[in-house]
């Protein structure tokens, strides 16, 4: 099997249903991109040139929130900030054939021991909580000097900020040592069962939609 590597969404998409990650990120089975992802995608280039290039926001879901950008960009925001890691924890290329973890932050602030980690989101209100803390201990790998990790989602279409709790170096340890795990049963899986749930309805890959799965 080819070397893997591992990000926020392959790791969610195999608690989601391990049968689905095999198709999707091992036998590299393309889902259709919706209308949303395309929209979120456009959203994201959006910020990201007024962030990068100070070209101006011009959609409704993304103009109300230029005064903040304007104001990250007077922090020194990098928008899109690639990282990379080895199994070791070594910080490597996003892209090297090394890598084993890996991802990329829309927004990230690093003021002195403190950084600000934003994520931008379209659609409702949902629980980010685990993408945060992954997102924050690759911050603690990269970064030494950090201390602690502020962090939010932005959700651009409520027009709203959602705050969570800062995690701090103290747990950068146990932190590590939750995502080897998560990533430990993956590694350990050479069955990839199906996993039925509520979600089933929408995936591409069901029996239904004359899918290879068996639900």
């Amino acid at each position: 099997m080819e070397n893997m590597s591992y990000s926020n969404s392959s790791i969610k998409t195999y608690e989601q249903c391990p049968f689905k990650y095999k198709l999707t990120r091992i036998e590299h089975r393309q889902e259709p991109t919706g209308d949303a992802a395309t929209r979120g995608k456009a959203i994201h280039s959006e910020f990201e040139d007024l962030l990068k290039d100070g070209l101006p926001l011009y959609t409704e879901a993304t103009a109300h929130w230029e005064t903040y950008v304007n104001d990250l960009k007077a922090k020194g925001a990098k928008s899109e900030v690639e990282l990379g890691f080895t199994k070791d924890w070594e910080v490597c290329g996003f892209s090297e054939s090394i890598v084993w973890l890996r991802g990329i932050i829309d927004i990230l602030v690093i003021d002195h021991t403190t950084a600000y980690v934003a994520d931008w989101k379209t659609g409702k209100e949902r629980d980010y909580e685990e993408q945060l803390k992954l997102y924050a201990v690759m911050i603690f790998a990269a970064y030494p000097e950090v201390t602690k990790v502020d962090m939010e989602i932005i959700y651009t279409d409520l027009k709203k900020k959602v705050k969570y709790t800062a995690i701090e170096r103290k747990d950068f340890e146990a932190l590590k040592l939750w995502v080897d795990n998560r990533i430990s049963r993956i590694e350990r899986d050479d069955i990839y069962a199906p996993k039925p749930s509520f979600g089933c309805r929408w995936c591409h890959f069901r029996k239904d939609n004359g899918g290879p799965c068996r639900w």
